[in-house]
């Protein structure tokens, strides 16, 4: 594996403008509810989003998992083969982490992964003004699916999990 790199922000800039950018979101659910994180960063900035990050050069994406679970969640031990990859979908956004005016476009990997409560009482949700989420919440996955707050990616999101995994099994808790 290649040791990640991290670019000078004129650097990330340019790769930014001409590349999109992969990333993977992980929509955790338990007991029928979606934890959201009200961004403190750019792209998607005071949105309630799913807890996720870019994948690193050199970092396989099921490695991106574990360490978004780890990092952003606490969840360690965290392994990808406990979430179930939601499909492909694209991101745009009209501006990037260090940009107002440079917009981005991610390839975003997203999974979901049902945690049963005591897993949820064993997370660590970083918060604050220096943490990627100011404040953590639980929402009905079918209220997350219509909330003006909730970012508009994320509300696909939750009418999938409502519309493909419910299909699936008769509740989300089934779903594994």
């Amino acid at each position: 594996m290649i040791s990640p790199k991290w670019l000078a922000k004129e650097h990330f800039d340019l790769a930014v403008e001409a590349l999109p950018l992969v990333s993977v979101d992980l929509c955790l659910v338990c007991e029928g509810k979606l934890l959201l994180g009200k961004r403190n960063n750019r792209p998607a900035q005071d949105w309630w989003f799913t807890p996720g990050g870019r994948i690193r050069k050199g970092e396989a994406w099921d490695a991106a998992l574990q360490r978004i679970a780890d990092e952003e969640l606490g969840l360690n031990p965290f392994s990808a083969a406990q979430a179930s990859l939601m499909g492909v979908w694209d991101h745009f956004y009209k501006d990037s982490a260090f940009s107002e005016q440079l917009s981005t476009h991610y390839v975003n990997l997203p999974h979901y992964c049902v945690l049963q409560p005591e897993q949820v009482a064993d997370l660590a949700l970083p918060a604050g003004d220096t943490e990627q989420h100011s404040e953590w919440r639980w929402v009905a996955i079918e209220h997350a699916a219509n909330d003006a707050d909730v970012h508009s990616y994320v509300r696909v999101y939750a009418q999938w999990l409502l519309n493909v995994a419910l299909k699936k099994e008769d509740t989300l808790e089934d779903v594994s």
